[in-house]
């Protein structure tokens, strides 16, 4: 059975280098870091995927939209989301027309699954109404409950008809992961706890024959991230980003798996190469495992 994952590019964000590259364990020195941090990274692509599946299309994340970091977008006293990211996004780069060009309707989606909910990942909602909206439960409560704005979820910039469907990770051990979550009925797509980023952040693999891809949102911002461990300078928790990419690099050490972080600038091509991640086993260090599509 074929499983289709695309990639889509719905703009670019420069961040600042301690967001990418932090110096400190408690977030409040992390978060003071990069609002006070002078240089910024490369531009870097605001990804979301379109998996085609005969149960039928599953998004995961929608990516940024046109106004993100135009005035009235983000409160104007969210010194972080107005000090800390510089979004270039064009009309045509929005998941709407990205997945136009695929030859899909956004409606016509089975499911909407966000690995979780701040604004590059939620910015293309709108083009979904009718559609199923997945995230963790938990995920769920903060974006929409009280005190959503201080932790960077900008209600005022969710659909009005959003209500999300959500899921509890409380059964089903899979492989590194003490729960899963099965999406599909051939268990073909995953989905797995990955929280740090935020805490209830999730992510998704799916089944491709002999190697897995992993769709992992902001559970890490790079691959080289995951070589190296390190957490992200925004990271809700340090003990949970770095649990969750200890369970994705063992993970990459017993299968072949394309891991895909939403900001990779290699992610993309990783994947349209079939490229497999590789982290340090200590029985074969860097053992070389790729091959191509041929």
């Amino acid at each position: 059975m074929d499983v289709w994952v695309h990639a889509m590019e719905t703009g670019t964000v420069r961040i600042k280098t301690r967001q990418a590259e932090p110096r400190h364990e408690r977030r409040e020195r992390r978060l003071l870091d990069v609002l006070t941090d002078r240089k910024w990274t490369a531009p870097l692509p605001v990804s979301c995927y379109a998996i085609e599946h005969p149960e039928g299309m599953i998004v995961v994340d929608t990516g940024a939209n046109t106004r993100a970091g135009k005035p009235g977008y983000e409160p104007r006293w969210h010194l972080l989301a107005q000090r800390a990211a510089r979004f270039s996004v064009d009309a045509a780069e929005e998941v709407g027309p990205r997945l136009s060009t695929l030859g899909h309707d956004p409606r016509s989606a089975a499911t909407v699954v966000m690995t979780h909910m701040h604004g590059d990942h939620a910015g293309g909602l709108s083009y979904f109404e009718g559609v199923s909206v997945l995230m963790t439960e938990r995920e769920a409560s903060i974006a929409t409950g009280r005190g959503a704005e201080i932790n960077a979820y900008f209600r005022r910039n969710h659909p009005r008809w959003l209500k999300p469907s959500t899921v509890r990770f409380d059964s089903d051990p899979w492989e590194t992961f003490d729960a899963s979550i099965a999406l599909t009925c051939d268990g073909a797509i995953r989905l797995i706890p990955t929280p740090g980023h935020t805490s209830g952040h999730l992510s998704v693999v799916i089944e491709q024959g002999d190697h897995l891809v992993l769709l992992a949102g902001d559970a890490v911002y790079s691959e080289q991230q995951l070589q190296r461990g390190t957490i992200d300078g925004v990271a809700e928790s340090a003990a949970q980003h770095r649990d969750s990419m200890r369970r994705i690099r063992e993970l990459c050490t017993r299968r072949n798996v394309i891991v895909v972080p939403t900001h990779d600038p290699e992610g993309a091509r990783r994947l349209a190469e079939r490229r497999y991640t590789v982290v340090e086993d200590p029985a074969t260090e860097h053992k070389e495992k790729s091959d191509a599509y041929g």
